[in-house]
């Protein structure tokens, strides 16, 4: 019975331990994001041109299904390219998505609205 139990503990410990440390860690990433941007005083449009854009790779099945706005040119990640950089705008409801030439990669704009939540977190 106590064999059993000790099993059942050691089970319980190695599921459960993995999943408390990686919210510990995300909340922890979260408030120093948080702090970062209410330390600075970030206003909304450096929050905009820091946050906006997500570079991502996406296999062609998946291509196919997304609505792409158009097509914009690679600019390397490296270089931490904002919004002026790709000269676009988000727009207020619905995430864009743009094929970027010379990459097998999806630029994805993240709409006003999810910006304006992100930042209202970020800011209290």
């Amino acid at each position: 019975m106590k064999v059993n139990f000790l099993k059942s503990l050691i089970i319980l410990g190695i599921f459960v331990a993995p999943g408390v440390s990686f919210g510990q860690s995300t909340a922890s990433k979260n408030e120093a994001k948080s702090k970062s941007v209410s330390d600075k005083k970030m206003s909304f449009e450096q929050y905009c041109e820091q946050n906006a854009l997500n570079v991502i790779s996406i296999v062609s099945e998946k291509k196919a299904g997304l609505k792409i706005a158009g097509t914009l040119n690679y600019i390397d990640e490296s270089k931490n390219p904002g919004l002026k950089a790709y000269g676009v705008k988000p727009a207020e409801n619905e995430t864009l998505y743009y094929k970027l030439n010379g990459s097998d990669k999806v630029l994805a704009v993240q709409s006003l609205y999810i910006l304006k939540l992100n930042y209202s977190n970020a800011t209290k």
